[in-house]
């Protein structure tokens, strides 16, 4: 499923919050992941927004990234996701 579907799907999450959440966490991506994300999304000037491009890629099939980065994308994109759900979950609390 697309990025913009899992989003559609829980209103009380965004793009921007998850880009933030991204952002504060980018440090746990090796520097070559990040340098080749960055080749193959050259006109996308935030490393976030490129990753979740990459993430609708890989759900199309069209990624061209080794399986091993590829693994990479989804599971930062998804562990990131998480956060943001149970932030939302704290701050109802």
């Amino acid at each position: 499923m697309k990025i913009n579907d899992l989003l559609y799907k829980t209103p009380e999450m965004t793009e921007e919050k998850l880009l933030e959440i991204m952002d504060s966490h980018m440090d746990w991506l090796k520097k070559d992941f990040k340098k080749r994300v960055h080749q193959l999304h050259k006109d996308e000037p935030s490393l976030s927004k490129a990753i979740l491009n990459e993430y609708d890629l890989v759900q199309d099939k069209q990624s061209l990234l080794t399986h091993s980065q590829r693994n990479i994308v989804v599971g930062f994109t998804g562990m990131c996701m998480i956060e943001m759900t149970k932030g939302e979950e704290h701050g109802e609390h």
